[in-house]
């Protein structure tokens, strides 16, 4: 009996002290949690300190040069300070500060040695020394028609110069009124606390105490810090240009460096330009959007030719490989009309002895039937998957521009350091490389290259949440859990068991998003979707992608699943208007990459991917998502950087189109409920408080929006 007792008393026990580990380890978890979710919501900052202290105002009014503009006042100092009044002589920007930051020195604000001259009764030249003996001068144009401010920038380099950022800070006076963001969407009245703006802008204030920068290509990029009245005019920032270079290894050990910053040489310059205008001339700004023809967002399917065989193309094409002919297509990318920027080897996958591709007809001649949709963007997957020599590149590279038009480049097998020395991101580029190639692709005009920077910087930038636990990092473990797949903002939005909820459902099932401008991350995080690196590949473009689409569930026992998943993210993709650039392997068919499946022996396309094809075909033809190339759409991002605007009164914005081709389907936001192009009412939709209007500007001509 006594026997009974005790092991009655000692399971109590046991289970007591189980009891209380159970809810100290539950405390302890939650704490920990509950710590993470407020560490995770405070905003990310992607810009230097400031001390606004050590930058005021010159306060002597005699020491200025004073320009009277239409509506303004510029006021420049002998030191170099700027400041801008209205006709009242209220201040609306009070400071231009210039920032460097260069590899080998420390971070700079302002210029050092300035001279400040009065050009004429419109111009003055501030001129100072930056980084490293850097000579900037800065050319302020005031014009007497128009309530507007031109700004020139020349930086003259001395020496060589690893330049990870330069801009031109602008200081406002006067409150954010209006965010442009770099999905051609709007903020008003409500800010996040920083903003990577792209090349869009910003107003600060209202009435005749305003400012206006907005569309500004001549520079790399806008960031905002919304409370401070801080606007950072980027003229040269490396996350704007992500790069890397894989240099050469025997051993094939995957080596590579970071070369996003710009590198200049010792009597290179660099010019950049923009304007801003001042007062309540414009009431409405209209907004570029990132797609044209009135669609809210935009997709692109990169496909890498790795793997695959005339039968996977044929499935995945056409639906099913015993289909020869594109005409009899129901199914597939064909079958829905979806185009695809498709690369493909010159040489087949097993090197030089198997037969190029002019000698292989069936590939050809579905190469051929592709081609005359007019829907695909056929280029090389670099030639072959070794290294190629001169006469092959050339061989390639002229055969794909006179059969195929090819402009696209996507590199392949570069990352051992070994092999496809060619690439973009390794030797090709290189005059002193047996494997230089740049002159032949300017030779042929291949201009879009694929940069598989963004997905390699952000793999080798991605903290293990689990690792850090174990390593008793518990603060930091928690705070990237969260972040891994929510953004600060969202964190602080939904609240703290709402967004544990949506972090759990991300976790399990939508790791990745849909949009290349990356929402989850903030409206702070750089998401460049293309650019030009002019000192490291010259006038070439590149473009992102930032992860690989496998796909996945489609060879689970519920592939059902995928399909539900890409429902929903397309849907999240047309809400927040964004544009996906998918980068993945279509023909391959292997474990992972489930796009094609067998029935009765024969390979098909599998039945969910193609139901996934049926909804996108769906949301196009509903004019809601605007799926092509990469060939087309960096087209149409290039020529509408060459847009410029002219505001007038009363609701009157000049449109004008720079380029020596027509714009078509030139597509404008509006937050107004009445806008006429040219007197007329031109195309156009409502998507909340927006009007989405779409035109055509023919070559060097310009159109009249009156906004109402």
């Amino acid at each position: 009996m006594k026997r009974t007792t005790l092991t009655r008393r000692l399971t109590r026990l046991i289970l007591g002290i189980v009891f209380c580990i159970f809810i100290l380890s539950s405390s302890f978890l939650g704490t920990i949690i509950l710590l993470g979710y407020f560490n995770a919501s405070e905003s990310v900052s992607y810009l230097p300190e400031f001390h606004a202290d050590e930058f005021k105002p010159h306060p002597n009014e005699s020491d200025h040069f004073k320009i009277a503009g239409s509506g303004y006042v510029l006021c420049v100092g002998k030191n170099g300070s700027v400041t801008v009044k209205s006709n009242i002589g209220e201040v609306i920007l009070s400071q231009f500060i210039y920032y460097s930051s260069c590899e080998g020195t420390n971070e700079k604000w302002g210029l050092d040695s300035i001279s400040v001259e009065l050009n004429s009764d419109t111009t003055v030249t501030i001129t100072g020394k930056g980084s490293l003996n850097s000579i900037v001068n800065l050319l302020l144009t005031v014009s007497k028609e128009e309530p507007k401010l031109d700004v020139n920038i020349k930086t003259q380099y001395s020496v060589n110069s690893i330049v990870h950022r330069e801009a031109l800070v602008a200081i406002f006076d006067i409150p954010v009124s209006e965010v442009y963001l770099k999905n051609g969407g709007i903020d008003i009245n409500s800010f996040a606390s920083e903003y990577w703006l792209n090349r869009q802008g910003v107003r600060f204030g209202c009435d005749d105490r305003s400012a206006l920068i907005y569309h500004t290509p001549g520079v790399s990029s806008l960031q905002l810090i919304s409370e401070q009245r801080r606007l950072f005019i980027n003229l040269e920032y490396y996350l704007d240009h992500p790069h890397i270079h894989i240099p050469f290894q025997e051993d094939a050990g995957g080596k590579w460096e970071d070369i996003s910053a710009a590198a200049y040489n010792p009597g290179t310059e660099r010019n950049n330009f923009f304007s801003i205008y001042f007062g309540s001339r414009s009431k409405v700004v209209p907004r570029v959007r990132l797609v044209p023809y009135g669609n809210l967002a935009g997709y692109v399917f990169t496909e890498h030719a790795d793997g695959g065989n005339i039968r996977t193309h044929r499935a995945v094409y056409f639906g099913t490989e015993d289909i020869i002919s594109s005409n009899n297509a129901k199914h597939g990318f064909v079958g829905h009309g979806i185009p695809t920027t498709k690369s493909v080897f010159y040489f087949n996958s097993d090197g030089l002895n198997s037969p190029s591709l002019p000698n292989d007809p069936l590939y050809l001649d579905f190469l051929d039937q592709l081609k005359e949709t007019g829907l695909y963007d056929i280029c090389l997957h670099s030639p072959e998957d070794q290294n190629s020599n001169r006469e092959v590149l050339e061989e390639a590279i002229k055969f794909m521009k006179d059969r195929f038009d090819a402009a696209t480049w996507i590199d392949h097998g570069f990352f051992s350091g070994k092999i496809n020395r060619e690439s973009f991101v390794a030797d090709g580029l290189n005059q002193n490389s047996e494997f230089f190639v740049a002159d032949l692709w300017e030779k042929y005009d291949t201009r879009f290259f694929w940069s598989p920077a963004v997905e390699k910087i952000q793999q080798s930038s991605i903290v293990n949440p689990k690792k850090e636990l174990l390593q008793l990092r518990f603060k930091d473990g928690s705070v990237d859990f969260w972040r891994k797949y929510l953004s600060a903002e969202e964190i602080k939005d939904m609240g703290f068991f709402p967004a544990f909820i949506e972090l759990l459902r991300r976790r399990y099932f939508y790791q990745e998003e849909l949009n290349s401008l990356r929402p989850r991350k903030g409206s702070a995080f750089p998401t460049p979707l293309y650019w030009q690196h002019l000192t490291r590949t010259k006038y070439f473009y590149s473009w992102a992608t930032y992860f690989t689409n496998g796909y996945p569930r489609l060879s689970t026992k519920k592939p059902e699943d995928q399909y539900s998943i890409e429902y929903k993210q397309l849907n999240k993709l047309l809400i927040d208007q964004g544009i996906f650039i998918n980068h993945a392997y279509f023909v391959r068919n292997q474990p992972g990459y489930d796009v094609c499946t067998t029935l009765n022996g024969k390979i098909i396309i599998n039945p969910y991917f193609d139901k996934i094809l049926e909804l996108m075909a769906g949301m196009r033809d509903s004019g809601d998502l605007y799926i092509t190339t990469i060939k087309d759409l960096l087209h149409y991002w290039i020529i509408t950087e060459n847009l410029s605007f002219n505001y007038k009164p009363e609701g009157l914005v000049y449109v004008y189109n720079n380029n020596d081709e027509p714009i078509n389907g030139l597509s404008l936001a509006v937050r107004a409920d009445n806008v006429l192009v040219n007197g007329k009412i031109p195309n156009f939709r409502k998507v909340g408080e927006d009007m989405i209007i779409w035109f055509d500007i023919p070559a060097r001509d310009y159109v009249k929006l009156q906004i109402d």
